[in-house]
């Protein structure tokens, strides 16, 4: 799938009056000239002359760097995109606005549960009139969150499936201002300083380069802005116990770098193509304070526990049978993030998460001026 202009589409004077309103924040993702126009349903670059696909149709601007598209940006693509069909594309495909609307209010519920930095390290209930970037979207639930707050939301997604997905979903919700690009976390195309709160959750560690995405954090919050990233935790029961021993009983950590034999062990498998994931990465403490060493830490907190994060064939499966059997219940805000109902957390198990949860949840200010960083 990409995303291109469409020629016998008619103009969607909605989405082209609100694109015309983010012009302001825009800018080159290949040069970084602020000067940007849109020009016969697409974007056009005035320094450089790039031009950048419209998609009237699905709502969305294609507002990628011009490099090639293969290697490991292209395979990120692939298989990001595989997991949406797999996970996703069957739920939008149904999607209406009275589903949307019944599906946020179980998706902020079934967060609250799990304690996702979502609902805690984000003041969603407060964001009315605020600017909110979400890099990595995937398929919109979390945005959606923001917007109905009355946040103006702007999510960004370097696979385009992902991006359009999230595009829909904000056309259809009411509450708020929202609009998505696929774009690419490390060179975001606006401006300096554009945003209150700039939001991530599990995505940049899937980067080819994650220390860039987080100066592209800081470079588009605002002073005084906040940042909130979930990386994933290397002393965690997830990593210790499942990813590091699957790596050196199938020998792949012995035939790849670190990112790219824990990237082909998480996050499942493809199911139309055969490109495994290519990247994820873990930190320690240490790792997290050094990659956030620009900014004023507000908080960082470790969340995201299961009992079946132990490399224990068919444990997932069993975890379920169990907690149904003891009378827990499955819940319906999985299906539109998770991609089918799950039985969120246990009590124990979010007690749990803050020693060997795999998350790390950050919550970080951009400093008003330099002088508060110490250097």
């Amino acid at each position: 799938m990409s995303v291109t202009g469409t020629e016998n589409t008619p103009p969607d004077p909605k989405y082209l009056d609100d694109l015309t309103r983010e012009l302001p924040t825009l800018r080159c993702p290949s040069c970084h000239s602020p000067s940007m126009a849109i020009d016969d349903n697409a974007l056009r670059c005035e320094n450089c002359e790039a031009i950048y696909p419209i998609d009237i149709e699905h709502r969305i601007a294609a507002l990628t760097p011009n490099i090639v598209a293969d290697g490991t940006k292209g395979d990120i693509k692939a298989f990001w995109g595989d997991l949406y069909k797999q996970l996703y594309a069957n739920t939008d495909n149904d999607m209406t606005p009275e589903y949307l609307e019944q599906a946020i209010t179980d998706v902020e519920d079934i967060f609250l549960i799990r304690g996702q930095n979502c609902v805690v390290e984000m003041p969603y209930k407060s964001l009315a009139g605020a600017k909110v970037l979400e890099i990595g979207s995937g398929a919109g639930s979390h945005s959606c969150i923001f917007k109905r707050y009355g946040a103006h939301v702007t999510s960004v997604d370097i696979t385009p499936e992902r991006a359009v997905s999230t595009a829909a979903k904000l056309a259809m919700l009411k509450g708020g201002q929202g609009i998505a690009f696929n774009a690419d976390a490390e060179s975001l195309p606006f401006k300096d300083a554009s945003f209150d709160y700039v939001y991530s959750n599990g995505v940049l560690h899937h980067s080819p380069d994650t220390e860039k995405c987080i100066d592209e954090v800081y470079r588009v919050l605002k002073p005084g802005g906040t940042a909130v990233i979930m990386l994933y935790s290397r002393i965690s029961s997830a990593f210790l116990f499942n990813i590091l021993p699957r790596g050196l009983l199938t020998g792949e950590m012995f035939r790849w770098p670190e990112a790219e034999w824990i990237g082909r062990l998480t996050e499942g498998k493809p199911k139309f193509d055969n490109v495994r994931n290519p990247i994820t990465r873990v930190y320690t403490k240490k790792q997290m304070m050094a990659l956030f060493h620009r900014f004023q830490i507000l908080s960082l907190r470790k969340w995201s526990f299961q009992f079946d994060n132990f490399c224990v064939p068919r444990l997932t499966q069993i975890r379920r049978w169990v907690l149904l059997k003891l009378g827990y219940k499955l819940h319906k805000g999985g299906t539109i993030v998770y991609g089918q109902p799950i039985v969120p957390e246990t009590p124990l198990e979010v007690w749990l998460g803050q020693f060997l949860g795999f998350g790390w949840a950050m919550k970080a200010r951009k400093p008003e001026t330099p002088m508060e960083t110490g250097k």
